[in-house]
């Protein structure tokens, strides 16, 4: 029997299968999909995430997919101005010890799974829901879709926003929609516009959404996520295909550059987007929550996957502390807890905050332009700075 299940694959269920094993515990991840596999957007990892990912010896395997930007630029949609930026250049790298990088998550997910399968430690398996649980005696049962359960000495629920382990331990409500809508495209470097920037990190600000791009593929592709004011929440994955009329239609008054890129992608997906308020209860006895189903976020910190690698080492360090599952997991929960809670708070703020108008737009501006170059490190030093 493992010592621990970790219920879905993803990149919160193999980080977490990774520090559990580096730990010292024989680990089996359940994974419902037929294979290892992301979906969606890129990642921006701070050097909080590198620091995870070196701590969790992930960082070889990731370190020549990832791109350094130059900077994060911020910018007005409809005229293209520059209304600040935070250099990611030797500066920062003096003030946090550590670099600034884009990804996409296909390539996270794919240097956790090479790391995961280097590790004697971790069983892999595939084709494997888990819908439930059991207590047992001196242990838990994973209930699984096809009638089958399986039993381990404790239970990490990584099964994302719709977490089955979570419904059954806090019998909570629904996601919270949170307004917004989110568009995906993916394009080849080649057929970007000449005139769109592909060195930074860009955040267009325009009332009723924003749009940001960056690098992937070691600067083969561009990434880009358009968000908008939107009802439509019918899925709340990277699953639907769409012609994105509603984003264009957002920026219909953009400024060239905006304008010329959002046009050449061929194929744009979307989804609503979503988190939850954040709770003080992450487990119970030998189970515990980690990533998205604990602390769904939006994305507007760019904050959530690096949050579940920031989980799995803490986890990592009180597992190797404690012989006692339910202890270990309390430890992490309440060490994890006030900062995550800080993260989905801070993100919902922004999602106002990115699509303001009038005043409230007026004063972001100023603020931004008050706060840019390296006076923007101290404002985001509670995010960055944050070490194992």
């Amino acid at each position: 029997m493992a010592s621990l299940i970790v219920a879905g694959g993803g990149i919160a269920g193999l980080a977490a299968a990774i520090g559990a094993a580096r730990a010292g515990h024989e680990v089996l991840v359940l994974e419902q999909a037929p294979r290892f596999s992301e979906l969606g957007a890129g990642i921006q990892i701070g050097p909080n995430g590198r620091r995870a990912l070196e701590e969790l010896r992930v960082w070889p395997w990731l370190r020549h997919h990832v791109v350094h930007p130059k900077a994060i630029r911020i910018r007005r949609a409809a005229t293209g101005v520059e209304l600040g930026r935070m250099p990611l250049d030797a500066s920062f790298r003096k003030r946090f010890g550590g670099t600034y990088q884009v990804v996409h998550r296909a390539d996270l997910l794919a240097a956790l799974l090479a790391a995961a399968e280097e590790e004697p430690a971790i069983t892999l398996k595939t084709t494997s829901r888990v819908t439930g649980y059991e207590d047992i005696p001196g242990g838990i049962t994973a209930l699984l879709q096809d009638g089958s359960g399986v039993s381990a000495r404790g239970l990490i629920g990584a099964d994302g926003i719709f977490s089955r382990v979570r419904a059954q331990l806090l019998g909570d409500h629904p996601p919270r929609f949170s307004g917004h809508v989110l568009y995906r495209a993916l394009i080849p470097r080649a057929e970007v516009p000449l005139m769109v920037d592909t060195g930074n990190v860009n955040l267009w600000l325009a009332v009723h959404g924003h749009v940001v791009h960056y690098p992937v593929k070691g600067g083969a592709c561009l990434n880009i996520v358009a968000s908008i004011n939107e009802r439509w929440q019918s899925g709340m994955n990277w699953g639907e295909n769409t012609d994105a009329a509603s984003m264009k239609r957002v920026f219909a008054k953009a400024c060239d550059e905006l304008q010329s890129l959002l046009r050449a992608p061929r194929r744009w997906m979307r989804w609503a987007g979503a988190d939850r308020a954040p709770v003080n209860t992450w487990g119970a006895g030998p189970l515990t929550l980690i990533g998205d189903a604990a602390h769904p976020t939006l994305p507007y910190l760019a904050s959530g996957a690096v949050m579940a690698l920031e989980d799995a080492v803490v986890l990592m360090r009180h597992l190797a502390q404690e012989s006692s599952l339910a202890k270990a997991f309390r430890h992490y929960e309440r060490e994890r807890q006030p900062r995550t809670r800080r993260i989905v708070e801070s993100s919902w703020k922004l999602a106002r905050i990115y699509h303001a108008a009038g005043l409230m737009a007026a004063g972001r501006d100023a603020f931004i332009r008050l706060t840019s170059g390296p006076r923007s490190f101290e404002r985001m030093a509670w995010l960055y700075d944050w070490r194992p």
